[in-house]
């Protein structure tokens, strides 16, 4: 990422796609982009992250809150969660918001 990339996703706020269907599997999520006719199956911290998704959360606020649900290094976290965010929003499951 560069310095540009990380004030961009510093701003930004990440929520679900209203397109995506997704279903609870106990502890799991599986997600589908009907458009693209693609199934995600989402475990562990993703499925973790795509719950928070549910309204829009910044990249601080999921790292926060992940924090405390798993032991991971603040540094870490950023990394790891700024790229699934990106991969996410590439398939089409999240979208950024101004609200």
């Amino acid at each position: 990422m560069t310095d540009h990339d990380d004030a961009m996703a510093d701003a930004a706020l990440y929520v679900r796609s209203k397109e995506t269907l997704f279903a609870d599997v106990g502890e799991d999520v599986v997600a589908l982009n009907v458009a693209q006719g693609e199934c995600y199956g989402l475990t562990n911290v993703v499925a973790s992250v795509w719950k928070l998704l549910e309204e829009p959360h910044s990249l601080d606020a999921l790292c926060k809150a992940l924090e405390l649900e798993f032991e991971v290094a603040p540094a870490e976290c950023r990394r790891d969660v700024a790229r699934l965010l990106a991969e996410l929003r590439a398939e089409g499951l999240v979208e950024t918001t101004s609200n």
